[in-house]
């Protein structure tokens, strides 16, 4: 008798690309997008990610403001000028109305302040994908 195997959920062609400098909260949400059926690729800074995001091509990024290095808002803007058609959702413990207003100018699909429940999340992923 074979052992038996679990379920890895539903399959999607969906890849994301998941840019933050929190190891933990990176594995979290990897582990829930993946659950979901996406392939799901992390970077631990704004250089490195959009070296991965010319290398993956992935089909949305999850996007931290806050990191060390190159910030989320130049990150964002790299990231736009490489290719406009891919949505970003941005991450930060810091919100303010202001950083949710500049994001969203530079192209952000959507702005969601930590802490944040992960089925909000998904749901954000979900809607981002059928644009």
């Amino acid at each position: 008798m074979r052992p038996k195997t679990q379920d890895p959920g539903p399959k999607t062609n969906k890849k994301i690309l998941i840019i933050d400098d929190e190891p933990q909260l990176v594995e979290s949400i990897a582990v829930r997008l993946k659950a979901s059926g996406y392939a799901v690729s992390t970077a631990p800074d704004g250089v490195s990610g959009i070296n991965k995001f010319k290398e993956a091509e992935p089909d949305l990024v999850i996007l931290d403001i806050m990191m060390p290095g190159l910030s989320g808002l130049d990150t964002l803007r790299e990231l736009k000028q490489l290719n406009s058609g891919v949505p970003v959702i941005m991450l930060t413990a810091y919100g303010t109305p202001q950083s949710a207003i500049e994001s969203l100018r530079l192209g952000a699909y959507d702005h969601l302040a930590k802490p944040f429940n992960s089925e909000t999340l998904l749901e954000i992923v979900k809607k981002a994908l059928q644009k």
